[in-house]
């Protein structure tokens, strides 16, 4: 709405310019035939300002569909399901009535359901009996009452009528799952509902009556947005009959928030205040904002967002310095036009509808080109996505990014922005320059001042602040990622500010230090002289190259640490093996792999086996303890950073042998040592660990049922993802026995690379859950590599509008300066002359943008490290060749654009430039 009205406001601001204009015709006729009489000064107006505006509504875009990303995330995931009241026992609904009156009555809800909903083994009719293990598949079992579909969430749901109809025996099934069991309409499934012989021989059967879409009701595919393969829906009688429980108990109640997916999300700590008072015997889940935090996890949309914002600060720079010049060129002009008796007012309105006129032919070419600009960028990302897709048994089912969006408020703001701020812009100066000496204005020549206190010290106090700045910079503490941020911004604004302020001693080195003689000398002084006495459009030209190569350096150098380490953590990721087959706690028979044939497969060259347990220390803090078989012990590539002194004899082999063989001795990850993570592990020391009763989903059993102890005789160095994520001790420890039920189990093992289809092929016989270390490093690489695309991509644009920013302001100030290229060739100056005075202007001014970029990019890389990457291990590389190519590339693309404004500036004669008013 407040964009509304700012759109609006410009819009009736502009017709009201017009009408006010319409009583002086003559000055509007000025206006308007300036932007032809001058046909490639008017192009370079419009091109500048629709650049400006395109890139500001295209970063805006790439931003905005990012965000429909998330929304359609939470839409596939949860629908209009905006928290769950879950319990692992049963919920009485009669106990959580009353919290669901207050809801209903504060109008905070649009619909709550009570449901079933369990994970189960399914498989077709007759597997069971026929042994046939690998076609039975983990699914969710879901019942409710489906009538309350029609009065829940904003936009109710139209569900297939069969829902309505389903009897007790009689089941719905989502179409991922009839196609992994092969399953038409009026088939029978099975589900095996417990680990007892009578529930194996006697299985619960359900005839298929209806296949839906993967969706399936609602959305609602469990807590954590995973249902197995695919959905069950059964009554509610049938489900309640499966486990025993009464009527009116229920494992979870679904609440849907008034508004819509999104905005009934807002409403969540509103009602989570209200449940706590209520102490029910439940977890309250928040799943939508979870599942909102998890798509954004490492915050994607602040990236996306900072990009837009710096997109916007680089369209405005260009559209700023864009329309400052066309009121510095404008100056003779006008000041002939104050001679013959204009007003200053006229003045004023001459050159502020000009700018109008550019603002309006600019604003439809750059919506129009933001939008092919975002959607071109943006296909990117749906590419990523799609080839991320492949590795779902590593990440499970992600939503693809296959549609590009851009909200009206988006292209309002672009509007909004490409509007006001160069009005706002011409309107400033287009003031001060009504006030401006008519002598001085047709002849060209600065307005004498009075020098205040300020203008004598000006060079001092402008230096000084930028190096205050500067130190403020590297002396302010890094407490969050907002702040390192402010800090990187800091640094890089003070140094383009140092530059700037200090274009003089660059000039001094090249004359005096590399002592450049001949002609060289008077083309120098002439390229430096300008960017000099321009200091705010110079500064403008670096801001521009300085900040998008900043962001390009950043995004060059951080994913090639990460690239680098993923390539050299091969060893530690599995510690050293090929690949892990876990086992999920179960009693069932049908999920377990027998270690024996599992060695036997054609490719395995060694195969062990481990024990995961989770454990509380004294303060109930969690942490994992490991145990594993002797293959682990000897074969693994975990390097020890530090042992006992016992041990500081052995190789890296021996002590691993030493705690094999010793089970009450355990070598830990050196994370645990570090106070920061929350744990205070010391060498040399004995521990007890705690067990409680192992549950690892939410509502966890926090019963202890023993405890185990041990001594930590080694440390490992520092690793990312790893087997060894916790105490690692024998799998012969005594203490394992008991818990081993309840433990979740596993095998690792070492392959031959060609047979790896075959191995794959085999595990997913036995229904297995199983990663390749491989296949998680291409996962690593491909996800690090296609946001690096994205993102430069992106950025290349912005870069775009530094080059064809300097490319414009080559060509105007050519044009500005064509008295003085008359003048340098009247006393002597060749064309060459010329052309290089013009040349090394440029280049001056894009090197000192890229060093600058390149070296704040590189400082602030380092600390991004040092705060994100420091503890996993990795090492600050930089990789040289890129950052240098990219320079060269940028150069030269830049060089191309600047050749031409040059090599025009050289051909002017000195009678037509001498002649020239523009």
């Amino acid at each position: 709405m407040f964009m509304w009205i700012i759109l609006i406001i410009s819009i009736l601001s502009i017709f009201y310019f017009f009408i006010k204009a319409s009583f002086h015709k003559h000055v509007l006729k000025i206006a308007f035939r300036n932007i032809f009489r001058i046909k490639r000064e008017s192009f370079l107006m419009i091109l500048g300002s629709m650049v400006g505006t395109a890139f500001i509504i295209g970063s805006l875009g790439m931003n905005d569909s990012f965000k429909n990303y998330i929304y359609k995330s939470v839409d596939m995931f949860f629908g209009e399901i905006d928290e769950v009241i879950n319990s692992k026992v049963s919920l009485d609904y009669n106990k959580i009535e009353p919290f669901i009156k207050e809801l209903k009555e504060k109008d905070l809800i649009d619909g709550v359901i009570p449901i079933f909903f369990k994970l189960y083994p399914v498989t077709k009719k007759g597997n069971i009996q026929g042994l046939k293990i690998s076609e039975l598949a983990q699914a969710s079992i879901v019942g409710m009452n489906y009538e309350l579909t029609k009065s829940f969430g904003e936009e109710k749901i139209n569900i297939p009528s069969e829902f309505f109809k389903l009897k007790n025996n009689e089941a719905i099934i989502t179409k991922r799952l009839a196609d992994r069991l092969k399953i038409s309409e009026g088939d029978y499934i099975e589900i095996i509902t417990g680990a007892s012989p009578i529930n194996i021989l006697f299985p619960k059967r359900f005839k298929v009556i209806k296949i839906i879409n993967s969706k399936g009701v609602l959305n609602y595919r469990g807590l954590d947005a995973n249902n197995g393969i695919g959905t069950v829906f059964i009554t509610l009688k049938a489900g309640q009959n499966m486990t025993k429980i009464p009527n009116n108990k229920y494992y979870q109640i679904l609440i849907s928030n008034k508004g819509d997916f999104i905005a009934g999300n807002k409403l969540t700590n509103t009602i989570k205040d209200l449940y706590t008072k209520y102490n029910i015997e439940g977890e309250f889940i928040p799943v939508k904002n979870n599942q909102i935090k998890a798509v954004d996890r490492g915050g994607v949309s602040y990236i996306f967002l900072a990009l837009s914002l710096f997109a916007i600060i680089s369209g405005g720079v260009l559209i700023i310095n864009m329309y400052s010049m066309l009121v510095a060129e404008r100056k003779k002009e006008l000041g002939v036009l104050r001679a013959i008796g204009f007003k200053k007012k006229d003045i004023r309105n001459i050159i502020f509808y000009e700018s109008i006129f550019y603002t309006i032919f600019s604003i439809p070419f750059g919506i129009f080109t933001g939008l092919l600009i975002s959607r071109f960028t943006f296909s990117k990302v749906t590419t990523l996505f799609k080839s991320l897709s492949s590795f779902e048994n590593i990440i499970g089912e992600i939503p693809l990014i296959d549609s590009y969006y851009i909200s009206p408020n988006s292209i309002i703001i672009g509007i909004a922005v490409g509007i006001l701020l160069p009005l706002t812009i011409t309107f400033w100066y287009s003031h001060s320059i009504g006030k401006l000496n008519i002598v001085n204005a047709i002849k060209d020549l600065e307005e004498e001042k009075k020098k205040t206190k300020f203008e004598k010290y000006k060079y001092a106090i402008e230096n000084s602040f930028a190096i205050i700045v500067f130190i403020i910079a590297l002396f302010l503490k890094i407490d969050s990622l907002i702040i390192l941020g402010v800090k990187s911004f800091l640094i890089l604004i003070s140094a383009i500010m140092i530059t700037t302020f200090n274009l003089k001693y660059i000039e001094i080195f090249l004359l005096n230090i590399i002592r450049l003689k001949g002609k060289f000398v008077p083309i120098l002084k002439i390229a430096f002289s300008y960017p000099m006495r321009n200091r705010k459009r110079t500064g403008a030209i670096i801001t521009l190259y300085g900040m998008v190569i900043f962001i390009i350096v950043i995004l060059t150098i951080l994913p090639y640490i990460q690239q680098e380490q993923l390539k050299s953590s091969r060893d530690t990721l599995f510690a050293g093996f090929d690949g892990v087959v876990v086992e999920m706690p179960t009693n069932l028979f049908p999920v377990k792999i027998d270690e024996e044939e599992f060695k036997n497969v054609n490719g395995i060259n060694s195969v062990g086996e481990f024990y995961f347990l989770k454990a509380k220390n004294e303060e109930k803090e969690d942490y994992a303890l490991v145990f594993g078989s002797k293959e682990f012990f000897t074969q693994n590539k975990l390097k020890i950073k530090e042992t006992i002194k016992e041990f500081k004899n052995l190789s890296n082999k021996e002590v691993w042998l030493k705690v094999y063989n010793n089970p009450e001795y355990a070598i830990i990850p050196e994370r645990l040592t570090d106070p920061k993570y929350g744990y205070n592990f010391e060498l040399g020391k004995t521990y007890t660990a705690y067990i409680p009763k192992q549950s690892f989903g939410p509502n966890q059993n926090e019963t202890i049922t023993g405890t185990i102890t041990f001594k930590i005789v080694a440390i490992t160095s520092k690793i990312s993802e790893s087997l060894a994520m916790g105490p690692v001790m024998s799998i012969n420890n005594n203490n394992i026995e008991k818990y081993k039920k309840d433990a979740i189990h596993g095998f690792f093992f070492s392959m031959n690379s060609k047979f790896k289809q075959n191995i794959e092929k085999y595990l997913k016989s036995k229904n297995q859950f199983y990663i390749f270390v491989d296949d998680l490093l291409n996962l690593g690489l491909k996800a690090s590599q296609g946001m690096v695309s994205i993102f430069n991509s992106f950025l290349y644009f912005g870069l775009m509008v530094g080059i064809i920013g300097i490319a414009i302001t080559m060509m105007k100030s050519v044009n500005e300066r064509r008295r003085v290229v008359g003048m340098l060739k009247a006393i002597g100056f060749t064309k060459n002359m010329v052309f290089l005075s013009f040349f090394i202007e440029a280049t001056i001014i894009i090197i000192l943008g890229i060093i600058i970029g390149v070296s704040s990019g590189t400082f602030t890389s380092y600390l991004i490290f040092t705060r994100l990457f420091a503890d996993s291990g990795a090492v600050f590389k930089i990789p040289y060749g890129s950052l240098s190519l990219m320079s060269l590339t940028f150069y030269l693309i830049s060089v191309i654009f600047i050749y031409l404004p040059s090599k025009a500036a050289s051909k002017l004669s000195p009678n037509e430039a001498m002649r020239s008013l523009d």
